[in-house]
């Protein structure tokens, strides 16, 4: 039952029948993580998308010539790690929690099994996850259009940036 609470207090599933949130549930694995531990790092293969259910996580980017960059920091009823879901790929960026953190975990073997029982509830959950990811670039446009004008500089091309 904890499990359904969170999954229905998240962003990502506002959209999910009381139906389609039970049966993700069914899928999500609960985990307590210790305060300061990396979740995964940069390149790491992604297997798994997080959803806090309580604590908070801190995602960061190691940018050339300057170090690690702390993002953003993510609270309950926030998730990351959704690229995992979508292509498996290298992770992008690092998580680690910040505290003592609770997570529901998503794993992509599951997730693929989910969407051949269930892909309606799939479909507004993959739905959810673009719209979030994408108010998430919008959110840091500043910080792209200052690694492309980074990337620019050090090849010596012109510095395009987004609008």
């Amino acid at each position: 039952m904890a499990k359904i609470k969170t999954l229905k207090e998240s962003e990502l599933f506002k959209d999910l029948s009381d139906k389609e949130i039970a049966v993700v549930s069914q899928i999500a694995t609960e985990k307590t993580i210790p305060k300061n531990t990396p979740l995964f790092v940069e390149n790491m293969l992604g297997e798994s998308l997080f959803i806090i259910k309580s604590g908070s996580v801190q995602i960061s980017k190691v940018i050339p010539e300057e170090g690690e960059r702390n993002l953003l920091s993510l609270g309950p009823g926030d998730f990351f790690g959704e690229m995992a879901l979508l292509n498996g790929g290298a992770r992008m960026v690092s998580a680690k929690t910040i505290e003592e953190t609770d997570l529901l975990v998503i794993n992509h073997d599951d997730f693929k099994a989910l969407m051949d029982k269930e892909p309606a509830g799939c479909l507004k959950f993959l739905q959810g996850i673009i719209k979030i990811f994408v108010n998430r670039i919008r959110d840091n446009t500043q910080l792209i259009n200052e690694f492309i004008a980074w990337k620019a500089k050090s090849k010596g091309n012109g510095s395009d940036v987004l609008t």
